[in-house]
């Protein structure tokens, strides 16, 4: 992530990695998962029940060995299309966000990291799809990685709507230690209510903390599934000139996380996979 100057207008950006400073290929294992520590695999989402129902049904279809190791954690953004949740055979907890604050992003995945059992976590944004056989490898390599390093991955078909050119991978989608995570500040919830920008602004506070990014370039860990929401306003003038003004003070997060009223959904056991709008 870097500065750029467009116009006399100081902009963070979300750059391809460099070969020296962002890059790591690992060789990785492929024996036994089971000594692997848990996983923490966390998105979030505003409406579209369909597309969550999704994902479950994507996920249902993971290696029965692996259930153990990996928790999902999914965080509903105060939709106005409130899906019923059903986990079938997944390790499955879902939170709604009661506070309708636009473009809470931060405050989702706060919430998320908040609540997340395992020790690395996995976030992405909805519209991403996992790869099942990578995370196979991904469970059986964790304590292999650095803790104080967040991991970047790759993913097929990957278009940034706004300018319309391929990316390999994306500000969102990331694997991080969670107690590095929490300790190293999160997300600054300052920009929740406009678009833009935290997600450009918390790398630049994990580095300052002493953290790494590093591209994982092994495997395609993500397939994009074209999924965008349209004739909304993303005009991020605001959430730039905070986090300019933020990194000139230093590049430290403001305090206080989940800023909301929240509250975890209880799924029924018995329950099969499924999605509905409430009116």
């Amino acid at each position: 992530m870097q500065s750029e100057t467009n116009g006399g207008c100081d902009r963070l950006r979300h750059e391809k990695p460099s070969e020296n400073s962002y890059r790591q290929n690992i060789t990785f294992e492929t024996s036994d998962v089971h000594k692997m520590p848990k996983l923490s695999i966390i998105s979030h989402f505003y409406n579209h029940p369909e597309k969550v129902e999704r994902q479950i049904q994507h996920w249902n279809k993971i290696n029965p060995a692996l259930l153990s190791s990996v928790e999902f954690i999914l965080v509903d953004d105060c939709s106005e299309d409130v899906p019923e949740i059903a986990a079938g055979n997944i390790n499955l907890r879902h939170f709604r966000i009661t506070t309708d604050i636009a473009w809470n992003q931060a405050g989702a995945r706060n919430l998320g990291a908040f609540h997340a059992s395992g020790e690395w976590g996995l976030f992405f944004d909805i519209d991403q799809q996992l790869n099942l056989d990578t995370l196979e490898t991904l469970l059986l390599n964790l304590d292999r990685l650095d803790k104080t390093a967040m991991y970047y991955l790759r993913i097929k078909e990957l278009v940034d709507i706004i300018n319309n050119v391929n990316l390999s991978n994306h500000p969102n989608t990331f694997l991080v230690n969670m107690q590095q995570f929490r300790t190293r500040g999160m997300y600054d919830e300052d920009f929740a209510g406009h678009y833009g920008y935290e997600d450009l602004y918390m790398p630049r506070v994990w580095e300052n903390s002493g953290g790494s990014r590093v591209l994982l370039n092994d495997f395609i860990f993500f397939e994009d599934l074209g999924f965008g929401t349209t004739n909304i306003n993303r005009n991020a003038d605001r959430n730039n000139a905070l986090a300019m003004e933020k990194l000139r003070a230093g590049g430290k997060n403001s305090p206080g996380i989940l800023r909301f009223e929240w509250k975890e959904i209880t799924i029924p056991e018995d329950a099969t996979t499924h999605a509905t709008t409430h009116l």
